[in-house]
């Protein structure tokens, strides 16, 4: 082989590669998705990584059960999350596609809505049931606290303890020290 023609087409690969990294830069930076529950309550905006961005609630979620709310929302949120799953294997295919890379952004994918749908459907009503159906716990009854006591003002005049009983007893009187000590112990 002409070392030049391989230089050529090292280049070109190069070239190629660069003009398909740039392309799946700008998906992904644009891979949100934005999907709406079925029955319209919920709307969710969701990130190339699957977080959550936004949520939206409509006039329809106003008077609905806390389950079936929790059940739009989550219905919602699953939708999104394919959605932004399958604009991130969109974006990854131009330069992975047909290759191992490519199969493992694929199997991470979320299952598509009719596959997964019914076992979702049923831990839903499972969750609805159990929210609906469960009142709140009753809050404890306190007695009402007590008054905090007044503050201290911001100062207290000192007042020196009361005298002893009987004044300590006197320290008995020295005798006058050697001269010889002194110069040995100066204090």
């Amino acid at each position: 082989m002409d070392p030049d023609q391989w230089l050529k087409d090292v280049e070109t690969r190069l070239s190629d590669l660069r003009q398909k990294s740039e392309v799946l830069v700008e998906n992904l930076a644009t891979a949100t998705a934005t999907a709406t529950s079925g029955d319209g309550a919920v709307t969710v905006t969701i990130a190339p990584s699957g977080a959550l961005q936004n949520l939206e609630l409509t006039q329809r979620a106003a008077g609905m059960s806390p389950g079936k709310l929790t059940a739009s929302i989550m219905e919602a949120v699953r939708r999104g999350q394919r959605a932004a799953s399958a604009k991130m294997a969109e974006a990854f295919a131009p330069l992975g596609g047909g290759t191992e890379s490519m199969d493992l952004v694929r199997s991470f994918l979320p299952p598509a809505e009719d596959e997964g749908e019914e076992e979702n459907e049923e831990r839903d009503l499972k969750a609805v049931d159990a929210l609906d159906e469960e009142p709140a716990p009753p809050r404890p009854s306190y007695p009402p606290r007590p008054p905090a006591p007044p503050h201290p003002p911001a100062y207290q005049q000192f007042v020196p303890p009361p005298p002893a009983q009987s004044p300590p007893p006197a320290r008995p009187a020295r005798g006058q020290a050697d001269f010889e000590e002194d110069e040995n112990h100066p204090w």
